[in-house]
């Protein structure tokens, strides 16, 4: 029954150029016997059940998938229904195809226990205790879709006849594109990038949801402009296989160039692939950058990749499972008008692997929230006492309120660039969260999420602070024990706040502030010690923490490789247990900054730089000499090298005493940022000649500096 109901799905799906979804519930064995006649005609299986199967990937490989586009595709949830797995599986269907979903029987799958469940638990909890209603909300959801068609065991021992829901109308293109573009919102795009790129520093910003097009259109922007004057095309994306459609476009439209995997060239001409990271490190000047998949790459590197390329193309997924779309639009657009307001957007409508209206693509955006948006409010909204409310979420009552979960959801997808649908299931499921919601009237307009963590286990206390084990969760006191020796602190319960978010439109109206004191003021009745957040390190999110009472006791060696940060651990101490060993790790912290700034922490950003000195406390004295050489310093020819300790002490006093108004203005001073960066984290001059001014002119700009900050200094101690 089956083998026939797929091939009749197959037909019908083709002639509507749409994508089918074809459940099969049941008990394992009977799933198992259903589908055994179709692991040979579909073109991937993905289980771990099926033995001796040539067609077959594990859940964790799916990602090999990305790029590919495929007709037909076994997805085995009983090997685990892995949300982001899901979405990647069925981006890859082509119009036509079908997605074959194995489940337990809709009506017990929410007891199953999921082999995903064991990446939602830490210890002390386990599997039993992960919540069921992410994936009752997934079956809910398939029984009522119009177009999903389900073969269930039960009512097949019933002898209940399956029938195909009618497909809807597909709506046929007004315009044809010229080739190779395969549609007029392609070949916008193309032709976009090639005027904008004429005019000097004009990027472009292309939008899309999945099967638009978009990956295609650079690659034959790249091989078109590969063609002109530009002979260095570069292409960035978060990884190589979300750019391989790229490369395969440009590839066929440029024969005569010799291609390798991430490169194609001739003669001097070359389109190559770089990680973000290495894209940062190349010259802009005479190249090329086409960015892809860009609302999975922090907006701190997209910034720099910005300034640092004249010529460069953004593309971007609006609703995906690799990022946020919507809130790389919110947050980057900002950016973009800042630096250069001649960019131009196109958001690409029309899709090319499937038919308008696909039944398939708007189920998966229902069943993975992909579409879930933020409360529409304004920044006039009422936010007086009596119109806000902050409140702790039954997450039972959550699962069922539908309009909640998707303004929340949509909130946090706009607030952090890397929510994906794996955050859904954690939102609803994980054992160990808190969700606090600060609404006015009906409007979700902020959120604070809270993870339960410590004590570590006992019998590997040790062995974490040996770096041996490093067990799942945890985050906070592990960092606290093994990478700063704080034994004291694995025997304490924390509450890491994992994500703060308040709507964009209401930043700057100290909401943040009102939700954090919150759930603060009801954290001891949580029975934690301290709560505590681990961040990608910016002036903003530091001056936030430190003004709602949280102290900096960790900053991380490296960049981390997701975000492109330094990390930062803030602590608040809820009682006296946590204070001491806050305490105890603040003081250290403190004590080791001065030195660091200049070893581990040398390539740290001037302004996260200042903030932290501005909370160390750091008061060195200026002894009559010290302000003496400073005064030849700045108004003599006295060399740096001879002054260079007073000004290390000047810089310290100043930092420490300085207003947040004046550090702003500051930090707006390149020559101040300079001097920070060759006297506090002893940076050589070359490092800091980037611009070729000459030391003879970095001098002169440094003798100037001095000269401000001393007579500030002179001005506070009358």
């Amino acid at each position: 029954m089956v083998e026939s109901l797929f091939t009749r799905l197959m037909r019908d799906a083709a002639i509507h150029n749409h994508r089918r979804l074809l459940v099969i519930s049941g008990s394992h064995l009977w799933c198992l016997q259903q589908v055994k006649p179709l692991v040979e005609k579909v073109d991937i299986t993905i289980s771990d059940s099926f033995g001796g199967v040539e067609k077959q990937i594990t859940s964790s490989q799916s990602h090999k998938l990305l790029g590919k586009t495929l007709s037909s595709i076994i997805f085995d949830a009983w090997s685990g229904f892995n949300p982001n797995r899901f979405g990647q599986v069925s981006g890859t269907i082509g119009g036509g195809g079908v997605l074959v979903l194995l489940c337990p029987d809709l009506d017990e799958w929410p007891a199953f226990d999921d082999p995903e469940h064991a990446a939602l638990v830490a210890s002390p909890y386990t599997t039993e205790d992960v919540g069921r209603r992410f994936i009752s909300r997934i079956a809910m959801l398939l029984e009522d879709d119009a177009y999903t068609v389900i073969c269930r065991e039960s009512k097949e021992l019933a002898g209940v006849e399956i029938e195909l829901p009618e497909l809807p109308d597909t709506a046929k293109p007004q315009e044809e594109a010229i080739l190779p573009n395969k549609t007029p919102d392609q070949q916008k795009a193309v032709e976009l990038i090639l005027s904008q790129f004429r005019r000097g520093r004009r990027p472009v910003v292309l939008t899309a949801d999945r099967g638009r097009g978009k990956s295609v259109a650079l690659g034959i922007a790249a091989a078109q402009l590969s063609g002109l004057d530009f002979e260095q095309i570069l292409v960035t994306a978060p990884e190589f296989e979300t750019v391989e459609e790229l490369f395969a476009m440009a590839g066929q439209l440029l024969p005569d160039y010799q291609h390798e995997k991430g490169s194609l060239h001739k003669g001097q001409h070359s389109i190559r692939y770089l990680s973000p990271e290495k894209a940062l490190q190349e010259s802009g000047g005479g190249k090329v950058l086409l960015v892809d998949e860009a609302a999975a790459i922090p907006v701190p590197i997209l910034s720099a990749l910005l300034e640092r390329f004249p010529r460069i193309a953004f593309a971007s997924t609006v609703h995906g499972y690799e990022g946020t779309g919507q809130g790389f639009s919110l947050r980057f657009k900002k950016v973009l008008n800042t630096l250069t307001p001649k960019w131009k957007g196109l958001h690409l409508k029309q899709p090319i692997r499937w038919s308008d209206n696909d039944p398939l693509e708007r189920l998966v955006f229902n069943l993975l929230l992909l579409n879930a948006e933020a409360s529409e409010c304004s920044s006039d909204l009422p936010l007086e006492d009596s119109e806000l409310s902050v409140r702790l979420l039954d997450r039972d009552q959550l699962a069922e309120d539908y309009q909640t979960l998707s303004q929340l959801f949509g909130l946090l997808t706009l607030a952090h660039y890397r929510t994906t649908p794996g955050d859904l299931r954690i939102l609803l499921d994980s054992p160990n969260l808190y969700i606090w919601l600060l609404r006015s009237n009906h409007h979700v307009i902020g959120a604070v999420l809270v993870s339960d963590e410590g004590p570590l286990p006992a019998e590997l206390i040790e062995k974490i602070w040996a770096g041996e084990r490093r067990p799942r969760g945890h985050l906070l006191p592990q960092a606290l024990v093994c990478q700063e020796g704080a034994l004291q602190a694995a025997s304490l319960k924390a509450g890491r706040v994992m994500r703060i978010a308040v709507h964009p439109v209401l930043h700057r109206k100290g909401l943040g502030t009102k939700i954090l004191q919150y759930v603060i003021g009801q954290s001891k009745q949580m029975g934690w010690d301290y709560l505590g957040s681990s961040y990608a390190a910016n002036p903003e999110l530091q001056h936030f923490w430190h003004q709602n009472g949280f102290d900096t006791v960790r900053i991380g060696s490296v960049r981390d490789s997701v975000s492109g940060s330094h990390a930062a651990l803030v602590m608040c101490a809820l009682n006296e247990k946590g204070k001491t060993v806050q305490t105890g790790l603040r003081e250290r912290f403190i004590e080791q900054l001065n030195y660091r700034l200049s070893d581990d922490l040398v390539d740290l950003e001037v302004a996260v730089v200042c903030r932290l000195l501005q909370h160390a406390g750091f008061t060195p004295v200026l002894t009559p000499h010290d302000k003496s050489d400073l005064k030849a310093f700045s108004y003599h020819n006295r060399s740096y090298e001879s002054c260079a300790f007073a000004i290390h002490k000047l810089l310290l006093r100043c930092l420490d005493k300085i207003s947040d108004d004046r550090l702003l203005s500051l930090l707006g001073n390149p020559d101040f940022q300079r001097l920070v960066e060759r006297n506090l984290q002893q940076k050589s001059w070359s490092e800091l000649d980037q611009a070729g001014t000459g030391r003879k002119q970095m001098m002169r700009q440094f003798r100037s500096v001095v000269e401000q900050l001393l007579d500030g200094e002179e001005r506070l101690n009358v």
